[in-house]
């Protein structure tokens, strides 16, 4: 289900969202060497965030790192395990892993590919 409120703290979502709605590519991937180093992949459909704790609230969308396969939840969820694991690690480019969607993000210069 697409829920607008998801996009509120969750930017990468928010921009494939906007770019869905306009119809028109992703930002400058010519311009990212994380997004052109990391090309779109099957990520396969997996079913839960590797940092999840139970405390930790719903899972709302999940991510992997195309460095290492590290599956985190999205930033719409509320403990943000991707960014954290970019964040703590330095891997840039983080793919959608919702069914159906091959977009990614990169987290150096916050664009959508």
């Amino acid at each position: 289900m697409i829920r607008r409120h998801d996009e509120h703290r969750d930017r990468p979502l928010r921009a494939f969202r906007e770019w869905l709605r306009a119809g028109r590519p992703p930002q400058a991937l010519a311009g990212c060497p994380h997004l052109r180093a990391a090309p779109a992949r099957d990520v396969g459909e997996p079913a839960t965030c590797d940092d999840h704790q139970p405390d930790d609230g719903p899972i709302v969308h999940l991510r992997t790192c195309l460095t290492c396969g590290h599956v985190g939840c999205c930033d719409s969820s509320a403990p943000q395990h991707a960014t954290a694991h970019a964040t703590s690690t330095g891997h840039p480019v983080i793919q959608s892993a919702q069914p159906g969607e091959t977009w990614r993000w990169c987290y150096p210069d916050q664009l959508l590919g």
